[in-house]
């Protein structure tokens, strides 16, 4: 995705048409590489984001130095609305999970375009409402279901946005996304092999058995 396409993102799309041009003149353009920091944890609030393509992991790191996943950013979706907001520090690390494109536009652009053009700032606030029903819907996931489920529920959302049955999956991700340690994702990893369910690659899986994880997953 190229900046000249965000005309049809579908944030932007609540906007109206001046307010949409408003914001689409002042993106900027960055390239980020693997594994890059977008933004720490604490730092200042300095511009609102949107992956034009690759990917952004938000996470949080242990005291034991284990990192936890809360979610990811792909290709069309917008970022760092709280710290615009409340005017407060990044709540979260951000780093890209592979090379990454990024529409970057700065906080006081972005604090001077809704306050000439407040849907903009709606549509700030329905960002925060949908980011904010999602952290809730991964709490729910942390108390309802066991790390084998949610590492499961993480392999099929893969799945479903991959074309392919090899996923770029290591078991130190799949921990963070379960929020165990990789030596107990790689337990779990071991007995699913076991069982037929995948076969492991470096730094891969492939998916020999969707039907069991969807069992899994579904209780």
């Amino acid at each position: 995705m190229q900046v000249d396409q965000l005309v049809d993102n579908p944030w932007l799309a609540q906007l109206s048409m001046d307010s949409r041009q408003a914001l689409l003149k002042v993106i900027k353009h960055r390239s980020f590489l693997k594994n890059q920091c977008v933004h720490s944890k604490m730092s200042p609030g300095d511009a609102l984001y949107c992956v034009l393509s690759g990917e952004v992991r938000i996470s949080a790191t242990t005291s034991s130095g284990e990192e936890i996943v809360f979610t990811r950013f792909k290709h069309g979706q917008w970022f760092g609305e709280i710290s615009l907001l409340d005017g407060g520090s990044r709540t979260h690390d951000a780093y890209t999970t592979e090379e990454s494109e990024l529409a970057i536009i700065p906080k006081h652009l972005v604090v001077k375009i809704y306050q000439k053009h407040p849907d903009v700032y709606q549509a700030l606030v329905n960002l925060l409402c949908l980011h904010s029903r999602q952290a809730f819907s991964a709490i729910d996931d942390f108390l309802l279901f066991t790390p084998a489920q949610r590492m499961a529920r993480a392999i099929l959302t893969r799945l479903k946005q991959s074309q392919d049955r090899t996923l770029s999956l290591t078991q130190k991700e799949l921990g963070a996304v379960a929020g165990i340690s990789r030596q107990s994702a790689n337990k779990i990893l071991k007995q699913w092999q076991n069982q037929g369910w995948i076969t492991r690659g470096y730094h891969s899986l492939t998916i020999e058995d969707s039907a069991a994880f969807i069992t899994l997953t579904a209780g």
